[in-house]
C-alpha cells in the first residue's frame, strides 16, 4: 500500500486542496484516483473546492479510512510466531 505523503499531495497539481482552520483538505475524489483505491470509508468535510462543494479530508483521515490489505497466511503465521516469542 502506497504511503501518503503531504509534501508530495500539496505539490501535485491533479489533487485539488483547500485550507480549513490551518489544516490542508484534500479531495477524496483525486486522493482515489491517484492511488486507485476505494476510499468511501473516508470521513471528511464537504467543502468548496474551485467553486463547486466536494468531498474533502485530512491526510491522517484518509489514512485511517483506507481499506487495509488482508494478510496473506504466511504473514499471519510470522505475526503468530512472533507474537509467541515477545
Amino acid at each position: 500500500m502506497l504511503r501518503l505523503d503531504k509534501k508530495q499531495l500539496s505539490e501535485n497539481k491533479e489533487i485539488r486542496k483547500v485550507q480549513f482552520e490551518g489544516e490542508d483538505y484534500f479531495s477524496i475524489e483525486d486522493v482515489s484516483k491517484l492511488l486507485n483505491e476505494d476510499l468511501s470509508e473516508v470521513i471528511g468535510l464537504t467543502l468548496p473546492i474551485d467553486g463547486e462543494y466536494k468531498p474533502t479530508a485530512t491526510i491522517e483521515n484518509i489514512e485511517k479510512g483506507r481499506k487495509q490489505e488482508e494478510l496473506s497466511d504466511f504473514n499471519k503465521a510470522l505475526l503468530k510466531a512472533r507474537k509467541f516469542k515477545d
